[in-house]
Formats: C-alpha cells, sequence, structure tokens
C-alpha cells in the first residue's frame, strides 16, 4: 500500500546527501548538549566553609592549616558527616588569642564557655583545586544563597519547557526549515550575552533565553530528519540523535577541563553554535509537511532536489501516486482549513489518552534523566572523567537500544529500561546509606549511578523516535513538542532534588527509583510502531490507537468509547492494525 514513504525510499538514492542533512541536525545536538550539561561544570559547587576572620588571612597567619581551623572554628555536621559549610565556631575570649597562637590559649579557648555557632559572617573559603571560578564561586550561591544556584538551573529548563511547546507550534505552522534557520542565531546572540553576566538573576534570564532558542532548533531539526527518512534507517537515524549528545556531553568534559573559569567556558559554548547557522541554509523544507498543508507543487520541486543530490531521481509514476493518495486522504481540505494541531489532538480520545501518558513517562524520564547528569558533581571520584563515563554509558545505550528494539520493540525497550534505572537508583540508596565514607561501597555507589544513567539514557533515547512515530504528520511537531514540554517539567524538578544532596543523600534515588518504576509501567500500554508506516492525518492515528486499546482493562478503566460504527465498517485494507494506504 502506498504511503509518502515510497517517495522517500524513491528519491534515496545513494544517500549521500541526506547523510549531510542528518549531519547537520546531530551537530545541532552536540552543542545542544554543552547547553544542558552546562551548569555541571558553570555551576559546580565545590566544596566550602565559612571564612574565618582573621586567622584565614595568609599575609598575617601563613603557617595555619587547613585542618587547623576546620577542626578549630568550623563545626562537624553529624547529618552529611563532613565539617558544616555554612556554620562556625566563635569564642567570647578569642583575642586573646589573636596573637598568640599557641597551644595552652588554643586549649583554654576551646574549653571555654563563651563558644557558640553561628552562620557564616564575613564569607566563604572555596576549594579551587578543580576549578578557578564557577557561578558558585564568584556569586556565593551557597547556604542560604544556594537556592539561587537551583533556580538558574530552574529558568533554565523552564526555557526548555516554554522552547518545546512554542517550536512544536511554529514548526507546524510555518514549517520545519524557516524554525531551523531563524532560532540559532537567537540562540547565539543570548549564549554570548550569558559570559557577560553581571549577577545570577541576568545570567538566569540569559540562560532561560538560551534554553528556550536551543530547543526550538532541537523540534525543527529532528522533526525534520525523521519525516525524511527511510523507515528501515528511522529508527538508528532518531537514535543518533541521542549518540550525538552523549558524544557532545565527553567532548564538553574535555572542554570543561582546559577552560576552568566559567566566563571562559561559556564563551566556548556560545563560539559552538556559530557553525550551524550557515550549515542551516543547506537543509531543505520538509516535504511531508509541504504535501500536509496543500503545497503539492513545492513538495515535488524538493524531492526533485533531494533525489538529483541523492545520484537519482523521482519517479514519475511515484510522485503520480502520492498525489492520488493525498487527494483520497482529504488531506488537502484539512490544509485550506488551517486546522489547528494542538486543538485537533485533544478533541480526539484516544490520541488525547496517549499524549497525556506519553507525556507523564516524558516527565518522569527526563527528570531522572537530568537529575543523573547533573547529580555527577556530587559523585566520588574526578567529575571530567565521572561526566565522560557517564556519557559513555549514553553512547553505548544507543548502541545497544538497536538491536534491542529489533528483539522487543519500542514500547519493551522503553518500559524495561526505566524498570532498570529504578532498581539501580534504589541499589544506589542502599549503598550510599550503609557504606557512607567506605571507599570501596562510595565507589560501588557511583558504579550503580553510572548504570543507573545507562537505563535512563536508553529510555530517553528511545521515547525521541517512539514519539515522533506515534502521532499524525499534520500534527507531529506539536505533539513531540508538547511531550517535551512534560519533559521539561520534569527536569525543572531535578535541580532541586539534586540540591537535596548535601542534607540528604539518599533522598534522590529514592525520588528516582519510584518515579522510573511508575514510568515503567505506564510505559507499556504504548503502542508499537516498530517498522510501521507514518500516520498522516489525525484520523488515521485515532482509528489507530482505538485497534490497541480496544477491549484492554485500560480502555475500560479510563472509560474510553467503543470504536465507532464507520472505523468498524471500513474495508478490508483499512482494518490492518498500523498501516493505511493514505499515509503521507
Amino acid at each position: 500500500m502506498f504511503s509518502f514513504d515510497d517517495v522517500v525510499e524513491d528519491i534515496f538514492g545513494n544517500g549521500k546527501y541526506h547523510l549531510l542533512l542528518i549531519v547537520i541536525t546531530y551537530y545541532g545536538m552536540v552543542f545542544g548538549s554543552f547547553l544542558r550539561t552546562g551548569a555541571v561544570f558553570l555551576g559546580n559547587t565545590p566544596n566550602s566553609r565559612c571564612y574565618v576572620h582573621p586567622f584565614d588571612n595568609k599575609s598575617v597567619y601563613p603557617n595555619l592549616t587547613e585542618d587547623f581551623i576546620k577542626e578549630l572554628f568550623i563545626p562537624w555536621n553529624s547529618k552529611a558527616e563532613d565539617y558544616d559549610r555554612c556554620k562556625q565556631n566563635t569564642f567570647d575570649d578569642i583575642g586573646l588569642c589573636a596573637k598568640n597562637l599557641n597551644s595552652t590559649c588554643l586549649s583554654q579557648l576551646v574549653n571555654s564557655t563563651g563558644m557558640s555557632v553561628v552562620e557564616c559572617v564575613d564569607g566563604y573559603v572555596y576549594d579551587r583545586s578543580i576549578f578557578k571560578s564557577t557561578i558558585v564561586t564568584e556569586w556565593d550561591l551557597v547556604c542560604r544563597n544556594g537556592i539561587s544556584n537551583a533556580f538558574s538551573r530552574f529558568s533554565f529548563y523552564l526555557g526548555l519547557f516554554c522552547g518545546s511547546i512554542v517550536g512544536g507550534v511554529l514548526c507546524d505552522r510555518f514549517g520545519r526549515i524557516k524554525v531551523f534557520r531563524t532560532a540559532p542565531i537567537f540562540l547565539f546572540i543570548v549564549a554570548f550575552c550569558t559570559t557577560y553576566s553581571p549577577n545570577i538573576y541576568v545570567y538566569s534570564v540569559f540562560r532561560y533565553l538560551t534554553a528556550f532558542f536551543d530547543f526550538v532548533t532541537t523540534v525543527a531539526g529532528f522533526s525534520l530528519v525523521a519525516e525524511i527518512t527511510k523507515t528501515e534507517l528511522r529508527i538508528a537515524t532518531g537514535l543518533g540523535y541521542n549518540a550525538a549528545f552523549g558524544a557532545g556531553c565527553m567532548i564538553f568534559s574535555l572542554l570543561g577541563y582546559v577552560w576552568r573559569d566559567w566566563r571562559q567556558l561559556e564563551t566556548a559554548i556560545s563560539m559552538s553554535i556559530l557553525p550551524l547557522i550557515p550549515l542551516a541554509w543547506l537543509m531543505p523544507e520538509s516535504p511531508r509537511w509541504l504535501c500536509t498543508k496543500g503545497r503539492l507543487a513545492e513538495a515535488k520541486k524538493i524531492c526533485v532536489t533531494i533525489a538529483k543530490r541523492n545520484g537519482t531521481e523521482l519517479s514519475a509514476d511515484v510522485w503520480h501516486k502520492a498525489k492520488k493518495n493525498f487527494k483520497c486522504a482529504g488531506i488537502e481540505k484539512n490544509a485550506k482549513n488551517n486546522i489547528n494541531s494542538l486543538k485537533e489532538i485533544f478533541s480526539r480520545p484516544y490520541t488525547r489518552f496517549f499524549i497525556v501518558i506519553d507525556m507523564l513517562v516524558w516527565a518522569i524520564a527526563s527528570m531522572v534523566y537530568y537529575g543523573l547528569v547533573l547529580n555527577i558533581g556530587s559523585l566520588v571520584g574526578n567529575i571530567f572523567v565521572n561526566n565522560a563515563v557517564g556519557e559513555l554509558m549514553e553512547l553505548l545505550a544507543m548502541l545497544f537500544a538497536i538491536p534491542l528494539i529489533s528483539f522487543i520493540g519500542f514500547t519493551r525497550t522503553i518500559g524495561y529500561s526505566l524498570f532498570f534505572a529504578s532498581v539501580t537508583c534504589l541499589a544506589s540508596t542502599v549503598a550510599l546509606q550503609f557504606g557512607s565514607h567506605i571507599a570501596g561501597i562510595e565507589s560501588f555507589a557511583t558504579v550503580l549511578a553510572m548504570v543507573g544513567k545507562f537505563g535512563a539514557s536508553l529510555a530517553f533515547g528511545v521515547l525521541y523516535q517512539h514519539t515522533v512515530e506515534m502521532f499524525a504528520t499534520v500534527g507531529r511537531s506539536t505533539a513531540f513538542g508538547l511531550t517535551m514540554m512534560a519533559a521539561r517539567i520534569g527536569s525543572i524538578f531535578s535541580p532541586f532534588t539534586v540540591q537535596t544532596n548535601y542534607e540528604m543523600p539518599w533522598l534522590s534515588p529514592i525520588i528516582f527509583g519510584i518515579t522510573s518504576m511508575l514510568a515503567a509501567i505506564v510505559a507499556l500500554i504504548f503502542p508499537e510502531t516498530k517498522g510501521l508506516k507514518l500516520s498522516a492525518t489525525f484520523d488515521e492515528a485515532e482509528k489507530k490507537f482505538q485497534e490497541h486499546l480496544q477491549g484492554t482493562v485500560t480502555a475500560k478503566v479510563f472509560c474510553l468509547p467503543k470504536a465507532s460504527e464507520n472505523i468498524s465498517n471500513n474495508d478490508d485494507d483499512q482494518k490492518k492494525s498500523w498501516v493505511s494506504d493514505q499515509n503521507v
């Protein structure tokens, strides 16, 4: 049965031009990884303590060691099992020893009854052995100001949230390529301006705008490539997006190692965006999207160009069948009516049900994924190595996903990988609780966190491809944007869960473990799309969703309506579950 996938097959040829287009969009994911994991280095919180005046003044007391100052002036925090970061001891008789720091005086000082514990009064001392400067050390974003660091991360994920929904709507309304060419320009401007932020408030605003334009770019690029890729290569291409993200994060570890000052690192990040601005002009509009908008002449012209650059030509017979099936599908009428894709998605009960549960799974998967990314700075070991190993897990997950999807399909891959992430997160909690400050067990907890990252990355990557395949072409970018919006809601919570590590290191793995288990159960409700053609219209997608759930417990529990007589009496070809002869 004919569909627009047959047109894509016809113009694919040697695939060289397609490969170029894919590589361009992959590059967008590489610098996108710099932006989305930037907080690991830019906002790193090093070990810190109160600045103790005047004893931290090395010009006056050059011989006082760090251990000596901690033992005398920094109280012990039993919850964190370490010296307190936010409090210090003060002594009423401190002046007696100010000029005579000998053992007798200090012994009397420690045993005096005039000691009290207060919040830091003269600022903080930071461990600068790893980073010369971060936004935390520059603006003292620790203790009672620590929430400001979490807020800067929150503002970034809020930007991703807004960019996801706005990007989807813009792509479905104005086209993929217009958005893909415009958004990187604004992205470069705001990313570069971030370098000159005078305070945390301006920094947070720029981070919000950076995230917004970054994800608008992502939605446009991902939708475009998914729609011009052959069916049998769609899985590998989609998973390659996340592999590119993982590779970018590994490169970012190198950038963070080279540039230890956050402003220099932010400048390097912004410069990485520049190449995409001219490269985007090598990309064509999605001919599949043009067809759904009734712009057949433009679609044919682009298909002819793509075929020529792939060393082949568009068959007249193939295009004639495409036009015929396009008209039979009734898309021309919808195109002229300029339908509201957001309204159409939520007006159909089965489509509405699947977009909602997809959004739920995305929210949880994103919270766990980015939570584990941001948590890297809290793990035992070198932060640069941990970040690189964590992203190596992402690359391995994407390689592992291809044969796994071929064997068990999208749905079970997502469910099982989330279950795997859940188990490892809970196991790491047990390790942290019973092995705190035991080097071997702490290292084992780090290994478990990396294994959990593997499971979360696997689910995260497969969800990208499965989402674009589930929903109709006419509303694909909107559906993708909605799920990305939900994902951003989940990621918004991740900085605050990670922030609890300083007081309750067991809490965030517990949250990640329990929610991952819930998402794993829900994900198993999804319909399978492996190897099947993309739906063109909302009615086609709704019919497929109905057939998948009819008579199931899920349909009864959620009071989903039975299939209409109109659908049930369709011809035999239309009764086939996931194949339509009028796909575009």
